[in-house]
Order: C-alpha cells, then structure tokens, then sequence
C-alpha cells in the first residue's frame, strides 16, 4: 500500500507561487515557501530532495497549468480572439501589484543560468506560441479575421503582452486587463472580418 503524502504537490506549488510573488527568484529561500505553507524545510526536502528539484516540478506544474488553459479556451464557445485573451488575462489574474508580478516573472529571467530550468522554460514558451498560433488560424477558420501571417501575428502579440506587463509597473493604476484589451484592440484592428456573420 502506497504511503499517503503529508501534502499535496499543488498546495506547495501555490506555496512557492506566493513565496516568488513577494520575494523574486533570486530572494526566495526555502524557509519563505515553507512560511507561506506552515511546514517544516525538512518536509519539503524530503519530498523534492532539493531546491532545484523542487522549481523543476513547480516549472512542471506551470507547464500543465499553461496547457490546461490553453485545453480549456479551446473547448470554450467564446470567439476564438476572445478566448485566447481570456487565457492571458488567466495567467496574471492573481497579481495584484506589478512588484508581485516583477517578483514572479524573475523565475523565468533568473533561472535561465540554470539549463535544466531554462529548458522548462523554453518548453513552456514554446507551448504558449503553438497554442497561440492553433487558436489564430481557427480565427482564421471561422472568419473571425481575415488571413494572414499566423507566426508573426503569434509573436507580436506575445511581445505586446509581455510589453503591457513592463507598462504595468509605470501605469499601476490600470489594471493589467485594460492593458491586455489595448494590445488586442490595437493588433486586431485592422484584422477583424467586418464580413463575419
């Protein structure tokens, strides 16, 4: 009979999620992500063996988080335009301030010293652009918006996202869903069907 954890993986995820969110990569200690969970870091050491360790299966968990919403927006009977804002909109919803989303997204700069987390990251990233890319040519499909050059549109819209959330931190009294709704207005301007049914 297999031994029952003593916690589960996705209340230490959310742990160091909240532990990177308020001290970035390179600050966060073992003993900020145990705080944020009211366990031991030798629990935590006992489960993932080490720190590394631990941040390549929170890197893991981020990755299905990513492919989850990605498998979602697919199914959701919103436009497809729609649905793929509400995927990137998903992805920050729990920041509250630029200095948490700052904090968080020094995982992803930081760590790339490391190849074993930047292949994740890689990997992530990668995902993020093939998705983005199916639901833009289903767009296409559906007459959402007119054809066009589905690589590049994918990575300028990522750059305008990626870009809004740097703005965030000089234009904190917006909120990062109006910055999102500017970028996507702005690109798909001149893209919308106005012949769609």
């Amino acid at each position: 009979m297999v031994r029952p954890r003593e916690f589960q993986d996705e209340a230490i995820f959310d742990g160091v999620y909240r532990a990177l969110c308020k001290k970035g990569y390179g600050q966060v200690a073992l003993t900020d992500i145990t705080h944020e969970m009211h366990i031991s870091p030798a629990a935590l050491m006992k489960r993932f063996g080490s720190k590394k360790n631990m941040f390549l299966a929170y890197s893991d968990y981020v990755i299905e988080l990513t492919r989850q919403a990605f498998h979602e927006a697919s199914l959701s009977d919103q436009p497809r335009i729609d649905a793929l804002k509400a995927v990137f909109k998903h992805s920050t919803s729990r920041m509250s301030h630029p200095v948490e989303l700052a904090n968080h997204t020094s995982f992803y700069l930081e760590s790339t010293a490391d190849p074993d987390l930047l292949e994740k990251t890689q990997y992530r990233l990668r995902l993020i652009d093939e998705f983005t890319r199916q639901m833009l040519n289903q767009a296409i499909t559906n007459n959402e918006i007119i054809p066009c050059d589905v690589a590049s549109l994918s990575r300028v819209l990522q750059a305008a996202i990626s870009g809004a959330m740097l703005i965030w931190i000089k234009e904190s009294n917006r909120s990062l869903d109006e910055l999102f709704d500017e970028c996507f207005d702005v690109i798909f301007a001149s893209l919308t069907n106005s012949d769609k049914p």
